[in-house]
């Protein structure tokens, strides 16, 4: 080699025919560096596209065999011709034909925060955490699946449209709740959605997983959480979500999806929507006009149809009618693909230390969660008697429920007892019951008791 280690090199792109492409790159690289360094100095200054994407490889006769770039210095991939006087430094890099996690996550930014919106997800702005390592699963012919998407309630439209079609729980629950939230100051109407129904088709091709030992908290993130612990100003915490978002999730699914709105064309209103006329629906992280022009009305009542109205991942010309084959044939490439499912989102706070989680936590203090008033028949058959209402998923909202079960969360609840009739003999008073057996699954219930001068039997309606 030659004994300056900065030499100019040829950087030649190798497609999948094993033949380097016409096109040449010239850039000064140190034959010492690792290729991991290598990686880093051609993306920092641009000169090669899409350097994510491709893979270093040695020239072994006529064949090039892709080389794993730790702990690899430079030098011993390069292909050095001698000429006359002087010496020609080649680099071959190779397109990879199979997804990377790391290609992955550097294209989606999987492991930025997101913010559930009526738009679609939201990635944040600067980064919390650095995701080391994670597990990648193919699908295989089992990632094909045809279905209808319907929604319930606003909640349920804001879940499903953000990515969340097969998720539940609290914390995905209390995710759609802020989202909602920052909506509601736009007043935005959700009746057209939710009364809105669609065909899809789906190619899942990979999942990824990670969980909280994979990321590794940036120093940024840490002097933020820390600035406002020390402030117990709450609105510091606000101010750290809009920034870096308010969950991360932790199993993603890759692969393509199209959807399909079923629209039903009233007799009423048939004759305006003849006219022509466009529509906007967001399923995702963005969305695509339709627009419909006709030069006759439409009389029939209940007239359905379907409209092409959303693409996640695949390729597909604008001005042709959908071609599915097309469309999953262009799958089989993974830059072509796209986020259409994610599952298992933790807050951002969660995946922080133990020490600084709960510090975090206690600085947020505790906010009203639940109210609400509940009628209950009270029967009494004798002395020292008392009732038991158990505050199960028949009471309250099974989130609810569910944080109350947490021990982490160190919740308080409050009750009181009224008696509707506002008898002067008889009075009520309640008591809040947990047991001390420290089961995940145990439920605390208030205990009602009775007082009165006199024991005797006797039935009330208490709330």
């Amino acid at each position: 080699m030659s004994t300056d280690n900065n030499v100019m090199v040829v950087i030649k792109i190798i497609n999948n025919s094993q033949s380097p492409q016409n096109t040449s790159k010239f850039c000064r690289l140190n034959l010492n560096n690792n290729l991991s360094d290598i990686r880093k100095k051609l993306k920092n200054s641009k000169t090669i596209n899409d350097i994510d994407t491709l893979l270093f490889s040695k020239k072994e006769g006529d064949e090039f065999v892709e080389i794993t770039e730790e702990d690899f210095p430079l030098e011993e991939i390069i292909e050095v011709i001698n000429k006359t006087n002087s010496k020609s430094y080649y680099l071959y890099l190779m397109k990879s034909l199979n997804p990377r996690w790391k290609i992955l996550n550097e294209k989606f930014k999987l492991d930025y925060g997101r913010t559930m919106s009526s738009d679609g997800i939201k990635i944040a702005k600067k980064r919390a955490f650095i995701l080391k390592d994670c597990e990648l699963i193919e699908f295989g012919a089992n990632g094909y699946k045809k279905g209808r998407l319907g929604f319930e309630s606003k909640e349920d439209w804001m879940k499903k449209s953000n990515l969340f079609v097969n998720v539940d729980g609290i914390n995905v629950h209390n995710f759609v709740e802020f989202g909602l939230s920052i909506e509601s100051s736009q007043n935005k109407n959700y009746t057209e959605e939710i009364n809105s129904t669609y065909q899809y088709t789906e190619i899942a091709k990979v999942s990824l997983k990670f969980d909280k030992e994979n990321l590794v908290l940036t120093d940024d993130f840490k002097n933020k959480v820390t600035k406002a612990i020390q402030s117990k100003d709450h609105r510091s915490f606000r101010e750290i979500t809009e920034d870096y978002g308010q969950f991360i999730p932790t199993e993603i699914i890759f692969g393509g999806r199209v959807c399909f709105k079923d629209i039903k064309v009233s007799s009423e209103n048939s004759s305006d929507k003849a006219k022509g006329g466009s529509f906007g629906v967001s399923f995702g992280s963005s969305k695509l006009q339709i627009g419909r022009n006709s030069g006759k009305s439409e009389k029939e009542s209940n007239l359905c149809n379907s409209d092409c109205i959303r693409f996640l991942g695949g390729k597909h010309p604008d001005d042709e009618n959908f071609d599915e084959k097309c469309w999953i044939e262009s799958l089989k490439d993974y830059q072509d693909w796209d986020c259409i499912e994610f599952k298992n989102p933790i807050n951002i706070f969660q995946l922080l230390s133990d020490n600084l989680y709960k510090k975090s936590f206690i600085s947020l203090g505790k906010k009203i969660l639940y109210t609400d008033t509940k009628d209950y028949n009270y029967i009494l058959y004798g002395a020292g008697m008392y009732q038991i209402f158990e505050l199960n998923d028949d009471n309250i909202p099974s989130h609810i429920s569910k944080i109350i079960q947490n021990k982490n969360a160190d919740c308080d609840i409050f009750a009181s007892v009224i008696n509707t009739k506002n008898s002067k003999d008889i009075f009520f008073n309640c008591q809040i019951f947990h047991t001390n057996n420290n089961k995940s699954n145990e439920k605390p219930s208030i205990i009602i008791h009775s007082i009165q001068k006199e024991s005797k039997e006797f039935q009330k309606w208490l709330n």
